[in-house]
């Protein structure tokens, strides 16, 4: 009789202990519920940053990357030749000499054909005076100065040619192929002179190539053109002029 009451103690003991211990892990449970919403919210936050912020990181992704390639252009690509100098405002250029080696060898030539273009056979001041002044330059070195003037249209299309056969007293009209033809012998020493978006000067193997923004710096240009291969130009010109004044 007493085993079995003792039998039923130890069962009831028993049921007391694992609802002891369900309470436990139930508590247990409770308090780790919070902690993992906790962690959830901060992932979804986390996710939600990024895809509010996903355009802002495209922009500036986009952004830099203009920005790399722009310095690249500037760095690499904005002046595709090897030696740029800026004199008096007007860019020389060339991949093969500088101003000085340039003029040093250009001098030399004991001829020298000079070409201007006018539109449509219409005659500037301006270009007529840029003409002169390397007429003047050369002339002053006891150069042979050959005159070619380029007629285009106002596109730029070349027609016929006006040239003095490097005599001061001829004047002939000679066709476009056989113009091109004096225009394009590498064996003559050129000068060409014509209009651009811009002044610069190109420095080409026995070819010296003026641009001028407009017809009212032509003059200008290859005034400090002329200055650079002839140094004692100023000189040149005063002398001139006190002849000219002496004469009137």
């Amino acid at each position: 009789m007493n085993k079995k009451k003792t039998s039923k103690k130890e069962v009831i003991k028993k049921e007391l202990i694992e609802k002891e211990i369900n309470k436990k892990v139930v508590k247990s449970s409770e308090e780790v519920s919070p902690k993992n919403e906790v962690v959830t919210k901060k992932k979804q936050e986390k996710q939600n940053f990024f895809q509010e912020n996903k355009t802002l990181l495209i922009f500036a992704s986009v952004m830099l990357f203009l920005v790399i390639l722009f310095l690249i252009y500037s760095i690499f690509l904005s002046n595709p030749f090897k030696y740029s100098f800026n004199i008096n405002g007007v860019d020389f250029v060339s991949n093969e000499f500088t101003p000085s080696s340039f003029f040093k060898e250009f001098r030399k030539n004991e001829s020298f054909l000079v070409s201007v273009d006018v539109v449509d056979n219409s005659s500037n001041a301006w270009v007529v005076n840029s003409m002169n002044l390397w007429l003047v330059a050369l002339n002053a070195d006891k150069k042979e100065t050959l005159l070619v003037v380029r007629n285009v249209d106002s596109k730029g299309i070349l027609s016929d040619c006006l040239t003095n056969d490097a005599n001061v007293l001829n004047s002939r009209v000679i066709s476009k192929s056989e113009c091109e033809g004096l225009l394009n012998d590498i064996n003559k020493a050129r000068i060409i002179i014509s209009l651009s978006n811009k002044n610069f000067v190109l420095f080409e193997k026995n070819k010296l190539s003026v641009f001028a923004s407009g017809v009212n710096t032509i003059s200008g240009v290859n005034y400090v053109v002329i200055k650079e291969m002839y140094s004692n130009f100023d000189d040149v010109l005063t002398l001139i002029n006190q002849k000219i004044g002496s004469v009137n």
